[in-house]
């Protein structure tokens, strides 16, 4: 499991906020890091202030400068400049992890802000509905550079043995860096409802309640069962349900717990489809001070 990583990299000091996250977890898995960079047609000059790069020549000087840093580290490094055909940045990233069969992408999600942004999704939500490639990515305006340690892991779940792919790659992890696993499982309340169900919660609110009651007794027992297979396997963990807005309640559990790292299978629904679906992943990327790894999963997805 993870063994090489593709960074995408654009010049600015946001997007290099991934680099000590990157860091981290390939000197934990003795990965290879390839740091790309996509060379847009009309390029901006600045971004977020700072000068963008405007050319391959500029390019290659960037990422040999970024690569070699990370060498020194005694991380095994090498970069890429490609081209995005018609101006599809996303379609050049997601093309070029095909090619160097990376197998996850980490990014520094610093886009645009604001509800037009959410509806139509961040770069890396559309990289992760491009394929199966795991993305491993930190939402930021503001964050500052700064070293990564990987100590404890937030992994939420739904009681389905579709979202397990989470708990899955989280142990992995967890073994080889020593983090502690910290479960959560969130059972909404019937006013944090998704749309899906919200009609039903009103016309019915008792029956509704009793339902979600009973939910939470689910939870628990299933809790109560992951805990005890990976305590099995000497692997520190903790797990807690809660009640309430899903978004909410796992942003709230991730400062409680003190998270380095979010790990959350997700069916990678971007832009309107996650809006109405009630899709948690991208809001919780949206939120979260930490970075979240987002991994794919198919199949029918519950209904929240």
């Amino acid at each position: 499991m993870f063994q090489h990583f593709l960074v995408p990299l654009d010049g600015s000091q946001l997007a290099e906020t991934i680099l000590p996250v990157a860091q981290t977890l390939a000197r934990l898995r003795n990965a290879r890091v390839t740091l790309l960079h996509v060379v847009e047609p009309a390029a901006p000059a600045t971004i977020h202030g700072q000068a963008h790069l405007l050319n391959a020549a500029q390019a290659e000087t960037y990422l040999q400068t970024r690569a070699a840093e990370l060498v020194k580290h005694g991380i095994a490094a090498d970069w890429h400049v490609d081209v995005a055909e018609g101006g599809d940045v996303v379609k050049a990233i997601f093309a070029h992890a095909l090619e160097l069969r990376v197998d996850l992408i980490l990014l520094a999600d610093h886009g645009a802000s604001g509800f037009k942004s959410r509806l139509l999704g961040s770069i890396p939500q559309q990289v992760l509905q491009r394929g199966e490639i795991p993305v491993l990515l930190i939402h930021t305006a503001s964050r500052q550079q700064r070293a990564f340690e990987c100590q404890t892991i937030l992994v939420p779940l739904d009681s389905s043995a579709l979202y397990e792919t989470a708990l899955r790659v989280a142990s992995e992890i967890a073994q080889g860096s020593g983090a502690t696993l910290q479960l959560v499982v969130v059972v909404p309340t019937v006013d944090a409802l998704s749309p899906e169900r919200s009609a039903t919660g009103t016309i019915l609110p008792s029956s509704t309640r009793a339902v979600l009651d009973l939910a939470e007794y689910g939870a628990r027992q299933y809790l109560d069962e992951k805990l005890k297979m990976l305590r099995q396997q000497n692997i520190s963990v903790e797990g807690h349900v809660a009640r309430g807005d899903v978004v909410t309640k796992i942003l709230e559990q991730s400062e409680a717990v003190r998270a380095d790292l979010i790990v959350m299978a997700t069916h990678g629904r971007a832009g309107l489809d996650a809006f109405w679906s009630g899709s948690i992943a991208p809001r919780v990327v949206s939120r979260a001070t930490v970075p979240v790894l987002l991994l794919r999963v198919t199949g029918a997805e519950p209904v929240r």
